[in-house]
């Protein structure tokens, strides 16, 4: 026996059917889409991470061969330029790496990436903990930020403390008087400071007049 179906009822099964249909369809593209941008925003994260990392490895390498380059920015004459507003590069030069003024770019996937460092000297505390205000210098600890920017992305940025294992000294002989100026000194140059007072020569011994 056969059941007759109404024209009317029918139409009405096809337009719930199509809409159905459609809101499954709708999903499934906007869920490929979100997906597709995650992945996307993701390669992105991850490309600037690794640019961040290298900056950071490469001025560990620098700080390992030569402190005070990082400690005196650029070039290891004090005081330096530190600070966020005085940007570094690294560049590789006769296969090892160098840091300069400006900011460094490195294009991936067709995506520009601006990127540079600064430097910042650290305090501590009478525990030696580090302490953002207050405490004294440490001479042997810097700070290096990392900043990366690339197109529809704000500041990306990472910091880590470096530390220097091990000091250098020098030491001198036979001063005399009219070796006598500003310092402070971190080499032999034969010029010595008198800012600590006066200073007093007598038979090749250094005595200040404080």
């Amino acid at each position: 026996m056969r059941i007759p179906i109404q024209k009317g009822q029918a139409l009405a099964e096809v337009l719930i059917a199509v809409v159905v249909a459609g809101i499954v369809i709708g999903g499934i593209v906007s869920t490929i889409g979100t997906s597709l941008i995650t992945s996307k925003k993701t390669k992105q994260v991850t490309a600037a991470t690794g640019l961040v990392q290298e900056d950071i490895e490469a001025v560990k390498a620098i700080a390992s061969s030569n402190w005070l380059t990082i400690y005196c920015p650029p070039a290891g004459s004090c005081p330096g330029n530190k600070g966020s507003s005085n940007h570094y590069k690294i560049v590789l030069s006769d296969g090892s790496w160098q840091m300069q003024t400006g900011e460094a770019t490195s294009t991936i996937d067709e995506l520009v990436y601006t990127h540079y460092f600064y430097l910042d000297n650290v305090n501590r505390d009478e525990g030696g903990d580090i302490v953002e205000s207050g405490g004294t210098e440490d001479p042997s600890t810097q700070k290096v930020t990392t900043m990366i920017t690339w197109s529809g992305e704000t500041n990306f940025t990472m910091s880590e403390y470096l530390t220097r294992a091990t000091s250098a000294y020098f030491h001198d002989f036979n001063w005399s008087s009219g070796n006598l100026g500003d310092g402070p000194y971190t080499y032999s140059s034969g010029i010595y400071s008198t800012t600590s007072g006066d200073v007093i020569i007598e038979n090749s011994a250094i005595k200040l007049n404080l």
